[in-house]
């Protein structure tokens, strides 16, 4: 088990990262995003610049290129006076889909992606806001997250075992589909090592549904993870059932984001055994005991 290790911000290299500012974006949540990409020192220092010079709202939506070389004021200046990259296509890829939902949403401006050359890099397909000139190809697509993927967390096989990175990423990608809050994240971590140690099967639903879909993604075939049979699939055993088998699985179920991976490597250790996450609202009910 991995303890209070978070992804760190890295300082050491001067180099360009692509920063996306969607509508409606102030200077606190950009800021924020740049504190996260290591691009400004001190975000409460970039929001209090923006108040200072009366920018806070004035920032234009768009692709920029920000280096961490750049001063605040250089920033700043490019944000408000709309100084983007020429446009393209804006795509949002959210926390925690699978191959087959990532291409379900590439679909729409994209043609000919197959959902099998997807399902080889799930777990590190980063979940971001890209933009795309509109005629990359799938291999181009997947060169891109993936990168985005290193980039977010290159400094984590540093600081851990590369085996222990690797189940982190697919206990993350658990996480994603199970539960939403950031305690609830650590709490079902802790459950999932706690599991693994006793010798038990760790019983997730999500895994299975994967398992179920796998075979129709790998023949170009659409499946929705949310529409499988669980108590049909729970009896048939696969490489994915968590239900018939103790190991952690080979791969992710999912491509998690920093959330979910830190979860992943800061479990919260309990007395409990079991969890049951609710169809609505989200509530996760956790148990000792079954």
């Amino acid at each position: 088990m991995v303890g209070l290790v978070f992804l760190p911000l890295d300082r050491s290299e001067v180099e360009t990262q692509e920063l996306v500012i969607e509508q409606g974006f102030g200077s606190a949540k950009v800021a924020r995003l740049l504190a996260e990409q290591g691009l400004v020192r001190s975000r409460y220092l970039f929001i209090g610049y923006t108040l200072l010079v009366g920018k806070e709202k004035e920032f234009k939506a768009g692709r920029y290129l920000i280096s961490s070389a750049m001063s605040i004021p250089a920033i700043v200046e490019i944000f408000s006076e709309g100084k983007a990259e020429p446009e393209g296509i804006m795509v949002t890829i959210p926390e925690g889909l699978n191959s087959g939902e990532i291409v379900a949403v590439l679909g729409k401006n994209f043609k000919g992606l197959k959902i099998s050359d997807f399902q080889k890099k799930d777990g590190y397909l980063f979940p971001d806001t890209y933009w795309f000139n509109g005629d990359e190809n799938g291999g181009e697509i997947i060169k891109k997250m993936t990168g985005n993927f290193n980039s977010k967390t290159k400094e984590l096989v540093s600081m851990i075992s590369v085996s222990k990175f690797r189940e982190a990423i697919v206990i993350a990608s658990f996480l994603e589909k199970e539960v939403k809050t950031d305690e609830d994240m650590r709490l079902v971590a802790g459950i999932i090592y706690k599991r693994l140690e006793l010798g038990m099967p760790l019983q997730i639903d999500a895994t299975v549904a994967y398992g179920a879909c796998l075979p129709k993604w790998l023949s170009q075939k659409a499946c929705d993870v949310s529409q499988v049979n669980l108590v049909e699939n729970i009896k048939i055993d696969s490489q994915y059932n968590t239900y018939t088998r103790k190991e952690l699985l080979l791969g992710p179920i999912s491509n998690p984001g920093l959330k979910a991976i830190n979860a992943a490597l800061n479990p919260v250790t309990s007395d409990y055994l079991y969890y049951l996450s609710a169809r609505e609202g989200g509530q996760t009910i956790f148990s000792a005991t079954v």
